[in-house]
């Protein structure tokens, strides 16, 4: 499955504040916390998407909107 990332903080706060932004432009994210490196991560991400295409779709969504997204395939 694959996800589309719209940003990584290191504060909870920051990625609330994305997601926040993202809901008000009408996607729909979520914020996925991650140790990394022995820090914590908060993630901003929206999917999971089925298809690597959906995830491409929603992608560009985001980019047209004026938002850097990345995509992220996950491993089940």
């Amino acid at each position: 499955s694959f996800f589309v990332q719209a940003g990584a903080y290191t504060r909870m706060e920051d990625a609330e504040q994305q997601r926040a932004k993202l809901a008000i432009q009408g996607f729909a994210a979520k914020v996925m916390e991650r140790e990394q490196s022995g820090r914590t991560v908060f993630r901003v991400r929206l999917g999971p998407f089925d298809t690597r295409d959906e995830a491409e779709a929603q992608q560009k969504k985001l980019e047209g909107a004026g938002v850097e997204a990345n995509l992220v395939a996950i491993q089940r």
